[in-house]
């Protein structure tokens, strides 16, 4: 009787805590400075992979691969739906105000992609399940976790 007791509370328990495999809420703060990438537009993905191969993959491309190829991308691996998780381009100083992103439990990780016209790879690996801070800066980009 105890352990049916038990394996009753553990059931209930289990019923009552917020689900682990459901989604997540990714929160993105950006700055985008004045001079950013010489007064011209920045374009930025972000991109959500549930394969870690292909993350592992991703992780070795430049910015201007991904966006050169990303449409290839996406015919290749059309299960990964969360390749389009996010695509916008702002302006140099421009203040950009992101809704929070569904991050499916799937999910095993997050690539940045920020298109610079200086060379350098503009690519970051994010954790999808923590609120972040991009801040595009003149030639380049950072990402800081965000409290």
């Amino acid at each position: 009787m105890k352990n049916i007791f038990l394996v009753l509370l553990g059931l209930v328990t289990l019923a009552t805590m917020p689900a682990a495999s459901a989604q997540s809420q990714l929160k993105i703060k950006v700055e985008v400075s004045p001079q950013a990438n010489d007064g011209n537009p920045v374009a930025f993905d972000l991109v959500l992979v549930t394969d870690k191969e292909l993350l592992k993959k991703l992780m070795k491309i430049s910015a201007s691969e991904w966006f050169e190829n990303r449409n290839q991308y996406r015919l290749d691996y059309p299960e990964e739906t969360a390749l389009r998780a996010g695509s916008w381009e702002w302006m140099p100083g421009q203040v950009v105000a992101l809704e929070p992103i569904a991050v499916e439990r799937e999910i095993v990780g997050g690539v940045v992609f920020a298109n610079y016209l200086t060379p350098g790879d503009h690519r970051a690996a994010i954790n999808p399940r923590k609120s972040l801070a991009v801040i595009l800066g003149v030639e380049d980009f950072t990402v800081r976790p965000e409290k």
